[in-house]
């Protein structure tokens, strides 16, 4: 196909259209059928699951589903996925998620997704628009309206979603919910949540010139619906996460882990102002560190509350509460409530206690009143697919909002101005911010 540059919404008409189905079917393909597949429940036998994206963290997550059928693995480079291809040597390789969901299409029942950022969106939909179950890694999307796009296209084909936040499954971010539910720490007006990220480069420039890309590597097939960009050693196999085009910074990789307690104990639903100071940063390359701040108005019975990110070289301020003696953790999260405070310090949500010390020591700890995860965060999106749960913990009628929230921060960073957010229309009250809401795609 041609390299061209072209909108969101555009692109997927072109996707369903026959210039599209002749070469690669792409995943607007579905768009034109006159039925919408749905979901199938799979019960008497084992999953058949498919990864894209089996390298690294791709490889770890396909591994957590060794118990069923690994039918299909899909990676851009075969040197980096050759220990998943060794685990799973009945499973047929491609490099094209394209040509295997079209190919297996009805031997594959659901999908793991462990791609950059930015194929996060193209790869699901396709997937979900054929009525495939996504397990999907963190953010689910590189923009706002994809993540819009995509929870909603979950939602009309009734397929089973969860994305890759294992936190939502642990004990720790219950606690949370439930001793800020009974009153514990009174009403919280203020959150800080803070990473040690980023740990790969960034604020660097971008190459002056391009390197042969590896012999196992199809680069034009990395990028995907990214620009088109020589390759450099710069920028992949990890490093991709500092730059704008494919990553999503130092919130891509955490925000909807350390934001998920809040998100979830707070019913924080959609910011209605954000904003955020940076170190450093380009048109290309995430900042070396960021601030943003996201007001959220009242929400039912609970009183407005600002919620504080911090990254890289900003770090939160030290709570009054916490021990002179202590030392601040490199990640964490902070809950200041009218009546005590309380902290994790780490990026899941582990841990939570109240600080200072002592009021933990003296706490009398509320009823638990959630349901726990059994098995996991990965046995619980199986479970749904079989129909023993309703639905697994992080489905993207969840993680969906989660995810807006985290990228409006990015939103923020990139635009360089605060602005308003009207959640309903998908509108921000600054260009220079809705500029960044969606994104163009390249037809590869």
């Amino acid at each position: 196909m041609q390299d061209s540059s072209l909108t969101r919404r555009t692109f997927l008409a072109a996707a369903g259209g026959a210039a599209a189905v002749a070469a690669r079917p792409a995943w607007g393909l579905m768009r034109s059928a006159r039925t919408v597949r749905k979901g199938r429940v799979i019960t008497g036998r084992k999953i058949n699951i498919a990864s894209v994206g089996c390298g690294g963290q791709g490889g770890h997550d396909i591994g957590q589903f060794a118990g069923e059928r690994v039918v299909a693995l899909c990676d851009v480079d075969f040197a980096r996925a050759v220990g998943t291809f060794k685990r799973f040597p009945d499973a047929r390789r491609f490099r094209d998620f394209r040509e295997m969901l079209t190919e297996m299409d009805e031997q594959i029942d659901a999908v793991q997704i462990s791609t950059p950022d930015h194929m996060h969106f193209p790869v699901a939909m396709m997937a979900i628009e054929r009525g495939k179950h996504v397990y999907l890694q963190k953010p689910i999307t590189h923009t706002v309206v994809e993540a819009r796009l995509l929870t909603e296209a979950a939602r009309r084909h009734n397929v089973v979603t969860q994305m890759g936040n294992q936190g939502h499954s642990n004990e720790g971010t219950r606690l949370v919910k439930e001793w800020i539910e009974a009153g514990v720490i009174g009403d919280v007006r203020e959150v800080h949540l803070w990473t040690n990220r980023p740990v790969w480069p960034q604020n660097i420039a971008l190459p002056e010139k391009g390197l042969p890309p590896p012999p196992t590597l199809d680069w034009n097939r990395w990028l995907g619906v990214a620009p088109l960009r020589p390759y450099h050693t710069a920028y992949m196999p990890f490093a991709w996460r500092g730059w704008w085009e494919w990553g999503c910074g130092a919130i891509g990789d955490m925000g909807c882990h350390t934001m998920d307690a809040c998100f979830w104990a707070l019913n924080l639903g959609a910011p209605s102002r954000v904003r955020a100071e940076v170190d450093g940063g380009s048109a290309f390359s995430c900042p070396a560190g960021s601030a943003v701040t996201y007001e959220f108005p009242a929400r039912g019975g609970l009183p407005p509350v600002t919620v504080t990110w911090s990254d890289g070289s900003r770090k939160p301020p030290r709570p009054a509460a916490l021990e002179a003696e202590r030392e601040m953790s490199g990640s964490g999260q902070l809950y200041v409530g009218s009546k005590g405070v309380i902290m994790d310090t780490g990026d899941y949500c582990d841990s939570p206690r109240l600080i200072p010390e002592r009021a933990m020591k003296s706490f009398t700890r509320p009823p638990k009143t959630l349901e726990r995860v059994k098995n996991g965060h990965y046995q619980n999106w199986l479970q749904a697919i079989r129909g023993e749960i309703e639905a697994p913990v992080s489905n993207f009628d969840y993680a969906g909002p989660l995810t807006e929230m985290a990228l409006l921060g990015n939103v923020a960073i990139r635009a360089g101005v605060p602005f308003r957010w009207d959640a309903k229309t998908l509108r921000c009250d600054r260009p220079e911010a809705q500029a960044f809401i969606d994104k163009s795609y390249r037809m590869f």
